[in-house]
């Protein structure tokens, strides 16, 4: 079976990672998976073409997989898709950039399968751009949530599969550090709908003496939607850590609970996954697939997201640590059970083949 991927990107974000570690994956099933991305520019850095050779996988640059609108290039790859479809039996999808030029070029070339993958794991707007690329430049839909999965499927009329996400359990060990009091973390990209203000105003209301809150991560918007209103509300227990590298899993290790209200591009949440799979319990907000990740009472806390609920979240864990603990447990439990990558590659490779069958 020979699959390629079309993912319409050069950055290493969202759902990058795991699509390089689903060919890799594939491959180690012998799928004959390969993986066609955006060249990257010069001066990039981190990108996911750097990031597949790394791990042994060489990427195809044959197509521009422009993002805007450009006729003419458009065209070309349409007719270069087509041409590279006739050795293939699976085109398989990840954005609806890709998705357009890729289904176009999988139907003039009268042989490759197209198979869509839902990232944002949320039910797909219904309008006149969507039904077209569904109904008539899909063969079959995957995506990380039952009630996205639900919705699309009938809305659609599509063939589709629920898939686990998936990550490289070995890279996250539990181990133990010092602690300074009740560490509760966030890891989210600062954008302005991320939820900070509401976030931040829990944090302020929670009666926890020894609180303290990590904030992991980055953004364009970072001092406007983050900074500057926690300075406003005198929080001197809040740090600001920005991105971390090789440091980042001693951070998420020195947590308590995580703290996460609104999924970013990657709509499987990889940061509570990663968190769970690290032995910590996680407090999510009634969101996207969230409340299907985080198991309420078992693995953490799921609330309405006020700042009233975060507080109160906060305050149970806090005062129940041994609780709070078990809840770790529990999350790692589940990620090893349910997201390695190896066992996701599984399901899609059966999806493939029913597919083609």
């Amino acid at each position: 079976m020979r699959v390629l991927h079309l993912f319409g990107d050069w950055k290493w974000t969202g759902p990058s990672e795991p699509t390089l570690d689903l060919c890799l994956a594939l491959r180690g099933l012998g799928v004959e998976a390969d993986l066609a991305c955006q060249p990257p520019p010069p001066e990039a850095s981190g990108s996911l073409a750097a990031r597949a050779r790394d791990r042994g996988l060489t990427p195809l640059h044959d197509f521009r997989l422009e993002r805007s609108i450009s006729i003419i290039k458009n065209l070309e790859d349409v007719k270069k898709i087509a041409e590279a479809c006739r050795n293939y039996d699976i085109l398989h999808v990840h954005m609806s950039h890709d998705h357009v030029v890729g289904g176009l070029g999988a139907r003039r070339s009268g042989h490759a399968k197209i198979i869509r993958t839902n990232h944002k794991a949320i039910p797909t707007p219904r309008n006149l751009g969507t039904k077209y690329l569904y109904r008539k430049l899909t063969d079959g839909y995957l995506t990380y949530s039952q009630t996205a999965l639900d919705s699309d499927v009938a809305r659609f009329g599509l063939r589709g599969w629920r898939i686990d996400p998936a990550m490289r359990l070995e890279r996250f060990t539990p181990r133990e550090v010092p602690r300074q009091g009740f560490t509760i973390g966030v890891v989210a990209r600062m954008q302005r709908h991320r939820r900070f203000d509401i976030l931040l105003e829990g944090v302020k209301l929670a009666k926890v003496p020894d609180l303290r809150v990590l904030i992991v991560g980055r953004g364009t918007h970072m001092d406007e939607v983050a900074v500057q209103p926690a300075k406003r509300l005198g929080l001197t227990n809040v740090t600001f850590t920005g991105y971390l590298g090789d440091k980042y899993l001693d951070t998420v290790a020195s947590f308590d609970a995580l703290l996460f209200l609104v999924p970013g591009s990657d709509g499987s949440c990889r940061a509570i996954r990663e968190t769970m799979a690290m032995g910590r319990a996680v407090i999510g907000a009634r969101r996207g697939m969230i409340p299907e990740i985080v198991d309420d009472g078992t693995t953490g806390l799921v609330i309405d997201d006020t700042p009233e609920n975060i507080a109160g979240a906060i305050e149970r864990l806090a005062a129940d640590r041994a609780r709070c603990a078990a809840m770790g447990a529990a999350g790692r439990e589940k990620a090893l059970r349910l997201y390695d990558v190896t066992r996701q590659a599984t399901a899609v490779k059966a999806a493939y083949e029913q597919l083609l069958g």
